[in-house]
Parts: C-alpha cells; structure tokens; sequence
C-alpha cells in the first residue's frame, strides 16, 4: 500500500450526519477517559489502607498506564481495519466493564489486573476520537476540533483530584470507579451518532506478530526504565530487561517492515512531518507531563503549604495549554499555516524551563504560577498541531495508525521521562538530606505535614534542601525542549487540505 497522499478516492462524512452531535460525544467520551488518569490518585491513599497494599501501590497505576501505551497502536491499526466507531464503542464497553470490577476488587493484586483491563479500554477512549474527527473534517479546520479535545484534558486536571476527593469521602473509593457507569453509559448512547459517519476501513489482516513484539519490547523498557530506580534491584536483572527491550524492539521493526498490515507503517517515517511530529511527541512527553508530577510536593514542600494548595499551582499550566491551544487551532484553519508554532512554542517553553531553574526559595509563588502559565501556553501552542501535521502528509486509509502511533510514542516519553527525572530527583533529594546541617532525619525532610510543625528558620533551611534537588531539573527540560526546537527548524510546511480527506 503507498503512502503517498492522493486526490482520488473521496471519503466524505455520511449524507445527513451532523458533526456537532457526533463532536458533543467524542468530547464526553474524551472527559470520560481523562478523569480516570488522575482521579484514582486521590482515593489511592484510601485504597492502598484498606487493601492492605502499601508495597504494591505503583501497581496500580502502572498496570493502567502501561495497557493504555500498548493498545494505542492496536486500536489505531484496527480502527482502520475495521472502521472507528465500532473500535470506539468496543473500547467503551471493556472500560465500563473493567470499572465496574475494579469496585469490587478484593486485594491489590485484582484491583492492578482490572485496572490494566480498563487500561486496554482507555487506550481507545484515547486515540480514536483524534482519527474520527480526521474521518469527518478536512485538515485545515482539524485543529480548530482537536483543540478543545486537548482541552479536555486539561479540564480533568483541575477537576478529577476535587471529584476523587469528594467521593472517597463521602460514599468510599470503591464509587471513584464506579461513577464511570452511568457517566458511561450516557457517553456510549450518545456514540451511536457515530455509526453515521461513514467508516473509513483497510483491507487484509491484523499484525498479530506484531502486536505481540511491541507488548514484549514495551514492558521490558517501561520495566527495564521504572525499575532503575528502585534501590537494590539486581543488576542483571536490568541487563536483562535492557537485552530483551534492545532485541524484541528491533525484530518488531524488522516485522513492521515486511508485514503488509503494519501495527506501526515503518513507511510513515519516511514523511518528515511524520518524523518532526514523532519527534514533538516525545519532547511533550518526556519534557512535560513527566515533570508535572512533581511540581506540587515541590510548592508543598518549599512553601510549606497544604496538598490542596499545592495541587493548585497547576492551573495556570492547564488554563495557559487551554487558551494556546485553542487559539493556535483557530489561527491554522484560517491561515493554512503551521511551523511557527511548534518552533516558537518550543523556544518559549525553552525560556520558561531557564528561569524556572533560577528560582529560589524566597520567589513568591504567582512568580512560580505566572512561569508555569507561559509553559503552558508554549506548550500548548503546538500540542495538537503536530497531529494535524503528520495527519495531513498520509493518506486517509491508515491515518488511525499514525495518530495513534503518534499517540504511543507520546505516552512511552511520559513513562520514560518519569522514571528517570523521578529516578534524578529522588537521588538528589536522598543525597542532600543525608548531608543536611539541619539535624533533621531523611524522612522529615521528605513528610509534608512534619515539616509545616517545624520552625520557620527550620522550614526554610527545607526549602533550600528541596529546591536544590528539584530545579535542576528545569535545566534537563530546557534542552529537551531545545531538542524540539531544532526538531522545528527542520519542519517541512505543507499545504493544509481544505476539502474532504482523499486517498490512493
């Protein structure tokens, strides 16, 4: 099959479908899917005491995060099988199913095996309303849509910790995974206005090599990157992970290569703006949503201020992605143009990393806020752009892989880029609290609530300790996004398309 895009084939949305109705549900379906990333740390704490699982908490979130990474590409490769609607329903239904288990979970162990079930759910939730808004909006107007599906998620930021919170409180964890029910249910009816979108379907088989090969190489350098932080975990142990990442990762690509029905169409990478858009995913990844983290138990700690006031500093980070993100949107569907936002928003988001580098514990806290809102906007500004981008430069018959490979590749920089700026972090932090002239034990140093009952003085001489581990890694995002920006130089700009999507 060529990649090559081609104005031949017309692919036009259903006679009579209206996009408003089938945008209304993609959005709920995005809400959906976005709340359950981060409302589950809220009731963790509660869940962890409970279960009696204190040494198997990253289970759970691992479990999620890691089937989500895995079936990104699988549901991209399928939707255009067998059409995105019904990808996007099935993937619907596992995740309502998956919550309603993981209520009724008895231990740690089935509480991280139905979590990693509603992970395979979530994946799709994920990727494929990206590719039915390709299905029904030519590429010039895609970014105007897909903007506020970004926004989403920057929505369930601020919401899910106070919805998570409220619920365990009131009615018990076990309703933090079964609210999905009914908020799901509405969602799965209002996505048979899907079905009257026509289905975009490929032809031939499915890659089960090579879904099976990029499984194997994912866990393996997802576990080979996690576990490299974890102190006494044998060496060879993360030889052997690192072995094993190395040799299934280059046999996936050597399958992907010859297979006709590619998970992943290695051909893709041969379109720069496939590469530039790969490439941003990644910086967004790792350079990112990697440190957002960690940037609450830093005010928390520095400032001395409570979990909910901390977890507030991310405001200006999400309403500044938000607003950029929208707005570059509707300046592309006007103006057909789009290098220069990636180029300037990684130069900007750039400057932003140096000076939150230059911080010091005295800053006032708007000064850290009013940083943190220009990284959004930088950020933001190009979020969904590089989607738009690489969805342009294929052709209409495997645009679910590339954006949902666009979409794997993200999340592997997430995973990755927390392991090691969180591995980076906690050795700097473990080094200079065991050489601290504060008198003070390692685990005062790092318990919030122990350190708001110590002296000011004292609290102070914390805030030096945590803020010297912690804002070097400002200076790591810097280059990360500096990456980003010679990834921008290069950037071919095509012309949008503003008709129908066509294939060859």
């Amino acid at each position: 099959m060529s990649l090559e895009p081609s104005p031949d084939a017309d692919e036009k949305p259903a006679p009579g479908v209206r996009i408003g109705r089938v945008y209304a549900a993609l959005l709920m379906i995005v809400l959906l899917a976005a709340l359950d990333h981060t409302i589950v740390a809220t009731a963790l704490p509660t869940v962890v005491g409970e279960l009696d699982g204190a040494r198997h908490m990253a289970w759970v979130i691992t479990a999620y995060t890691l089937a989500m990474t895995i079936g990104m590409p699988v549901y991209g490769r399928l939707g255009d099988r067998f059409g995105r609607p019904a990808m996007l329903t099935t993937a619907l239904g596992i995740f309502l199913g998956a919550s309603v288990l993981c209520g009724f979970a008895q231990d740690m162990l089935q509480l991280s095996l139905f979590r990693a079930i509603q992970g395979l759910g979530g994946a799709g939730l994920s990727v494929l309303p990206g590719a039915i808004i390709a299905d029904l909006v030519p590429p010039r107007q895609r970014a105007k849509y897909l903007g506020p599906l970004g926004s989403v998620f920057g929505i369930a930021t601020i919401i899910s910790p106070l919805v998570g919170g409220a619920i365990t409180d009131t009615v018990g964890w076990r309703w933090v995974f079964w609210i999905n029910l009914p908020v799901g249910l509405v969602a799965l009816g209002m996505a048979f206005s899907l079905y009257r979108v026509r289905a975009v379907r490929g032809s031939g088989g499915v890659d089960w090599p090579g879904i099976l090969l990029m499984s194997i190489f994912t866990c393996a350098l997802v576990g080979a990157v996690s576990l490299s932080t974890e102190p006494g975990i044998p060496a060879g142990l993360l030889l052997g992970l690192c072995g094993a990442a190395l040799v299934f990762g280059v046999l996936f690509v050597v399958v992907e290569i010859r297979s006709a029905h590619a998970l992943i169409p290695m051909a893709m990478f041969r379109s720069w703006p496939v590469v530039n858009a790969a490439g941003l995913g990644v910086v967004i990844g790792a350079g990112l949503f990697s440190v957002v983290a960690f940037l609450p138990s830093y005010v928390q700690m520095v400032y001395s201020t409570s979990a909910s006031v901390a977890g507030m500093i991310l405001l200006p980070l999400v309403l500044g992605m938000m607003a950029s993100s929208n707005l570059s949107g509707w300046l592309v569907s006007r103006t057909g143009r789009y290098k220069i936002f990636p180029l300037a928003g990684s130069a900007v988001a750039a400057a932003a990393a140096i000076a939150l580098r230059m911080l010091q514990p005295g800053t006032p806290l708007p000064v850290v806020g009013i940083l943190l809102a220009l990284l959004g906007l930088a950020v933001g500004s190009f979020m969904q752009i590089t989607i738009v981008a690489a969805q342009n430069a294929m052709p209409h018959s495997v645009v679910g892989g590339v954006t949902a490979s666009l979409g794997y590749l993200r999340e592997l920089g997430v995973t990755v880029g927390t392991a090691v700026f969180g591995g980076l972090f906690a050795a700097m932090l473990a080094q200079a609290s065991a050489g601290n002239r504060l008198g003070l034990p390692a685990s005062t140093i790092t318990d919030p609530q122990a350190v708001r009952q110590l002296p000011a003085a004292v609290q102070a001489g914390v805030a030096e300790i945590y803020s010297g581990a912690f804002l070097p890694i400002f200076a790591v995002l810097a280059c990360i996004f500096g990456v980003g920006v010679l990834l921008s130089v290069f950037m071919p700009e095509q012309r949008l398309a503003e008709g129908e999507t066509r294939d060859g």
